[in-house]
Protein backbone atom coordinates (compact mmCIF):
# COMPACT_ATOMS: atom_id res chain seq x y z
CA UNK A 1 0.00 0.00 0.00
CA UNK A 2 2.77 2.37 0.88
CA UNK A 3 4.68 1.41 -2.26
CA UNK A 4 1.74 2.23 -4.49
CA UNK A 5 1.35 5.76 -3.07
CA UNK A 6 4.99 6.45 -3.54
CA UNK A 7 4.98 5.38 -7.16
CA UNK A 8 1.94 7.49 -7.76
CA UNK A 9 3.65 10.61 -6.38
CA UNK A 10 6.72 10.00 -8.45
CA UNK A 11 4.59 9.68 -11.57
CA UNK A 12 2.85 13.01 -10.87
CA UNK A 13 6.13 14.78 -10.14
CA UNK A 14 7.66 13.41 -13.31
CA UNK A 15 4.66 14.69 -15.28
CA UNK A 16 5.01 18.16 -13.80
CA UNK A 17 8.70 18.23 -14.62
CA UNK A 18 8.02 17.25 -18.21
CA UNK A 19 5.36 19.93 -18.62
CA UNK A 20 7.73 22.64 -17.33
CA UNK A 21 10.53 21.38 -19.52
CA UNK A 22 8.25 21.53 -22.57
CA UNK A 23 7.16 25.08 -21.73
CA UNK A 24 10.72 26.29 -21.25
CA UNK A 25 11.74 24.68 -24.54
CA UNK A 26 8.87 26.37 -26.34
CA UNK A 27 9.80 29.75 -24.91
CA UNK A 28 13.43 29.34 -25.90
CA UNK A 29 12.46 28.47 -29.43
CA UNK A 30 9.97 31.39 -29.82
CA UNK A 31 12.26 34.11 -28.27
CA UNK A 32 14.75 34.45 -31.22
CA UNK A 33 11.83 34.68 -33.64
CA UNK A 34 10.26 37.55 -31.69
CA UNK A 35 13.58 39.38 -31.67
CA UNK A 36 13.80 39.10 -35.46
CA UNK A 37 10.20 40.18 -35.99
CA UNK A 38 10.34 43.33 -33.82
CA UNK A 39 12.66 46.11 -35.12
CA UNK A 40 15.25 47.25 -32.62
CA UNK A 41 15.29 51.03 -31.76
CA UNK A 42 18.03 52.82 -29.87
CA UNK A 43 17.04 54.20 -26.51
CA UNK A 44 17.90 57.88 -25.98
CA UNK A 45 18.50 59.08 -22.48
CA UNK A 46 18.52 62.85 -21.75
CA UNK A 47 19.44 64.48 -18.48
CA UNK A 48 17.35 67.59 -17.81
CA UNK A 49 18.76 70.00 -15.30
CA UNK A 50 16.09 71.20 -12.97
CA UNK A 51 16.66 74.94 -12.21
CA UNK A 52 16.95 75.68 -8.58
CA UNK A 53 14.09 77.91 -7.46
CA UNK A 54 15.35 81.14 -5.90
CA UNK A 55 13.22 82.71 -3.26
CA UNK A 56 13.01 86.52 -3.43
CA UNK A 57 13.78 88.17 -0.09
CA UNK A 58 11.01 90.38 1.13
CA UNK A 59 11.72 92.76 4.03
CA UNK A 60 9.42 92.38 6.98
CA UNK A 61 6.58 94.87 7.24
CA UNK A 62 7.30 97.73 9.65
CA UNK A 63 4.41 99.47 11.31
CA UNK A 64 4.83 103.23 11.81
CA UNK A 65 4.17 104.38 15.31
CA UNK A 66 3.22 108.04 15.83
CA UNK A 67 4.13 109.27 19.26
CA UNK A 68 1.55 111.67 20.62
CA UNK A 69 2.85 114.09 23.25
CA UNK A 70 0.12 115.31 25.48
CA UNK A 71 1.03 118.20 27.75
CA UNK A 72 -1.52 118.92 30.39
CA UNK A 73 -2.51 122.56 30.72
CA UNK A 74 -1.63 124.08 34.06
CA UNK A 75 -4.48 125.01 36.30
CA UNK A 76 -4.78 128.78 36.37
CA UNK A 77 -6.61 130.15 39.35
CA UNK A 78 -9.48 132.44 38.58
CA UNK A 79 -9.05 135.95 39.94
CA UNK A 80 -12.14 138.03 40.38
CA UNK A 81 -11.52 141.78 40.05
CA UNK A 82 -14.19 143.90 41.67
CA UNK A 83 -15.62 146.52 39.34
CA UNK A 84 -16.65 149.72 41.01
CA UNK A 85 -19.87 151.29 39.88
CA UNK A 86 -19.40 154.64 38.11
CA UNK A 87 -20.18 157.70 40.15
CA UNK A 88 -23.15 159.82 39.20
CA UNK A 89 -20.91 162.93 39.15
CA UNK A 90 -18.34 161.42 36.83
CA UNK A 91 -17.82 163.19 33.49
CA UNK A 92 -16.52 161.23 30.50
CA UNK A 93 -14.12 163.31 28.41
CA UNK A 94 -12.62 162.00 25.13
CA UNK A 95 -8.85 161.59 25.40
CA UNK A 96 -8.06 163.40 22.15
CA UNK A 97 -10.28 166.36 23.01
CA UNK A 98 -8.57 166.77 26.40
CA UNK A 99 -4.95 166.23 25.30
CA UNK A 100 -4.79 167.70 21.80
CA UNK A 101 -5.08 171.41 22.71
CA UNK A 102 -2.47 171.13 25.46
CA UNK A 103 -0.06 169.33 23.11
CA UNK A 104 -0.63 171.91 20.38
CA UNK A 105 0.05 174.87 22.71
CA UNK A 106 3.09 173.34 24.43
CA UNK A 107 5.87 174.42 22.05
CA UNK A 108 4.24 175.31 18.75
CA UNK A 109 5.18 178.81 17.52
CA UNK A 110 2.35 181.32 17.11
CA UNK A 111 1.56 183.21 13.93
CA UNK A 112 1.80 186.95 14.72
CA UNK A 113 0.61 189.83 12.56
CA UNK A 114 3.57 192.19 12.99
CA UNK A 115 7.18 192.21 14.13
CA UNK A 116 9.68 194.89 15.19
CA UNK A 117 12.94 195.24 13.28
CA UNK A 118 16.29 195.89 14.86
CA UNK A 119 17.70 195.96 11.33
CA UNK A 120 15.24 196.21 8.46
CA UNK A 121 15.62 194.00 5.37
CA UNK A 122 17.04 195.90 2.38
CA UNK A 123 16.41 193.97 -0.85
CA UNK A 124 18.91 194.21 -3.71
CA UNK A 125 17.35 194.37 -7.14
CA UNK A 126 19.01 191.76 -9.37
CA UNK A 127 20.61 193.54 -12.37
CA UNK A 128 19.32 190.95 -14.81
CA UNK A 129 15.78 191.28 -13.43
CA UNK A 130 16.05 195.08 -13.80
CA UNK A 131 17.26 194.67 -17.37
CA UNK A 132 14.43 192.25 -18.17
CA UNK A 133 12.04 194.56 -16.30
CA UNK A 134 10.97 191.83 -13.85
CA UNK A 135 8.99 193.13 -10.90
CA UNK A 136 6.51 191.87 -8.32
CA UNK A 137 5.90 191.20 -4.63
CA UNK A 138 7.25 188.26 -2.62
CA UNK A 139 5.57 187.20 0.63
CA UNK A 140 7.88 185.21 2.92
CA UNK A 141 6.87 183.07 5.89
CA UNK A 142 9.62 183.65 8.47
CA UNK A 143 10.18 181.78 11.75
CA UNK A 144 11.86 184.02 14.34
CA UNK A 145 13.48 182.26 17.30
CA UNK A 146 13.89 183.47 20.91
CA UNK A 147 17.03 185.47 20.00
CA UNK A 148 15.34 187.36 17.16
CA UNK A 149 17.05 185.44 14.34
CA UNK A 150 15.21 184.26 11.21
CA UNK A 151 15.87 180.53 11.50
CA UNK A 152 13.47 179.49 8.74
CA UNK A 153 12.41 181.39 5.60
CA UNK A 154 9.91 179.99 3.12
CA UNK A 155 8.20 181.56 0.12
CA UNK A 156 4.51 181.94 0.96
CA UNK A 157 3.63 183.78 -2.28
CA UNK A 158 6.05 183.96 -5.21
CA UNK A 159 6.58 187.04 -7.35
CA UNK A 160 6.65 184.86 -10.42
CA UNK A 161 10.40 185.28 -10.88
CA UNK A 162 12.94 183.02 -9.16
CA UNK A 163 15.62 185.78 -9.08
CA UNK A 164 13.31 188.16 -7.20
CA UNK A 165 12.26 185.43 -4.73
CA UNK A 166 15.92 184.62 -4.03
CA UNK A 167 16.82 188.30 -3.53
CA UNK A 168 13.95 188.68 -1.04
CA UNK A 169 15.17 185.69 0.98
CA UNK A 170 18.70 187.12 1.13
CA UNK A 171 17.36 190.45 2.38
CA UNK A 172 15.43 188.82 5.24
CA UNK A 173 18.46 186.71 6.19
CA UNK A 174 20.51 189.90 6.71
CA UNK A 175 17.78 191.52 8.85
CA UNK A 176 17.52 191.42 12.67
CA UNK A 177 14.28 191.17 14.65
CA UNK A 178 13.09 191.82 18.15
CA UNK A 179 11.98 188.50 19.69
CA UNK A 180 8.29 187.92 20.25
CA UNK A 181 7.52 188.08 23.99
CA UNK A 182 4.58 186.35 25.65
CA UNK A 183 3.95 186.38 29.44
CA UNK A 184 7.32 188.06 29.93
CA UNK A 185 9.27 185.31 28.09
CA UNK A 186 10.58 185.31 24.49
CA UNK A 187 8.97 182.71 22.27
CA UNK A 188 9.33 181.53 18.71
CA UNK A 189 6.79 182.97 16.29
CA UNK A 190 5.87 183.00 12.60
CA UNK A 191 5.41 186.25 10.71
CA UNK A 192 4.56 187.04 7.06
CA UNK A 193 6.93 189.61 5.54
CA UNK A 194 6.16 191.17 2.14
CA UNK A 195 9.08 192.29 -0.06
CA UNK A 196 8.20 194.39 -3.12
CA UNK A 197 10.32 194.80 -6.23
CA UNK A 198 9.22 197.76 -8.35
CA UNK A 199 11.09 199.53 -11.16
CA UNK A 200 9.33 202.82 -10.33
CA UNK A 201 10.83 202.93 -6.82
CA UNK A 202 14.43 203.54 -6.04
CA UNK A 203 16.12 200.33 -4.80
CA UNK A 204 19.63 199.17 -4.21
Amino acid sequence: MFAQDRSRHLTVAAGIVLVHAAAIGALLSIGPRLNLALPSRPVEVRFVAVPATQKKWTPPEVKAVVAAIVTPMPDVPLIEIPVAAPSERAITVPVRAAVAPAAADAGAPRLISSVEYLREPVPRYPPKSRKLREQGMVVLRVLIDERGTACSIEVETSSGFARLDHAAREAVERAAFRPYVEDGSPRRAFVLIPIEFSLNRSSV
